[in-house]
């Protein structure tokens, strides 16, 4: 082993606490510091019936070695939040590697077989450590980091249903079904089809029993609303009513 993959090695034996916020992509690296970003997939997993295992690949496309650790996290909302939490419900292996320039590393993602208890939601979080070779003096370095969702016994549990609204200047979904819902494209439009500015209305997940609200920066809007989306792959328009005063 040479020194540099020692070195990365000697990055990745650091213990890391578990964060408190698990971001969904990765943050901006420092400019200064050229940084190679590893391809992750699949983008989500789900472990349904008897199959306990499912593979996770991680590519390497750039010109030096990365250095990757993989670990679960428990996932619940709370309060319209995502909490995280560590859990040994899922298994990776291996939890640390390092993936030289061109190679792609496969990580086996391992459930416990456990009682039924409906859908279960896991993160898997991906890190990409910075490289040592990469330091500056008197700058930080920079952590990458990816997560990706995984659902155990998905199909067991009773579809999502959403119930829309708005209270104020408050857009509010509410899941009253069981499974997790994937919303991506949230589009509001009042009663003229004029659009409705939602702050924060990109990617997002609601758990069965949950909800999560968005503001919306105009204030209450009038008059009649619709709401599109696409919810679980599919594009949908609903009638939203709204409470202003």
């Amino acid at each position: 082993m040479n020194a540099r993959i020692a070195s990365v090695l000697a990055a990745l034996s650091l213990a890391l606490p578990a964060p408190a916020v698990l971001a969904q992509g990765a943050p901006a690296p420092d400019a200064r510091v050229p940084a190679a970003r590893v391809t992750v997939a699949p983008l989500r997993l789900e472990l349904d019936d008897a199959q306990l295992h499912d593979t996770l690949r991680v590519i390497n496309p750039s010109d030096r070695p990365i250095g990757i650790q993989v670990r679960a996290f428990g996932w619940t909302q709370a309060d319209g939040e995502d909490v995280y939490a560590p859990t040994n419900e899922v298994l990776v292996s291996p939890a640390i590697v390092v993936i030289q320039p061109g190679e792609t590393q496969f990580f086996r993602v391992q459930r416990r077989q456990l009682p039924p208890a409906g859908e279960r939601r896991y993160r898997v979080a991906i890190d990409q450590l910075p490289d040592p070779d990469l330091a500056q003096s008197g700058t930080a370095m920079t952590r990458i980091r990816f997560t990706i969702p995984l659902f155990v016994d998905r199909a067991s549990a009773a579809p999502a249903q959403l119930d829309w609204s708005v209270q104020g200047n408050t857009l509010r979904v509410a899941n009253r079904g069981q499974q997790s819902a994937r919303m991506v494209s949230l589009a509001l439009r009042d009663g003229v089809n004029t659009p409705v500015t939602i702050d924060g209305a990109s990617l997002h997940y609601v758990h069965g029993g949950s909800w999560l609200e968005w503001t919306l920066p105009a204030g209450c809007p009038t008059g009649p609303l619709t709401l599109q989306a696409r919810i679980d792959g599919e594009t949908r328009s609903v009638p939203v009513p709204a409470t202003c005063g």
